[in-house]
């Protein structure tokens, strides 16, 4: 009985350290996935220009 309480004590405790390390390290899509190509910045300016009407 003395064992499987220890276990499920480490267990918990494994778990909880793991949860606190893991929430940590997390990091939003923007910021772990912006380089100098992405275009997070100035929504309103598309790659054919701020003038172009839509018609061909």
């Amino acid at each position: 009985m003395k064992t499987i309480v220890l276990a499920v004590v480490a267990a918990l405790a494994l778990g909880a350290l793991a949860a606190a390390l893991l929430t940590g390290a997390q990091r939003t899509a923007y910021q772990a996935y912006a380089t100098s190509g992405a275009r997070v910045s100035e929504p309103g300016h598309n790659l054919v220009g701020p003038t172009w009407s839509g018609e061909n």
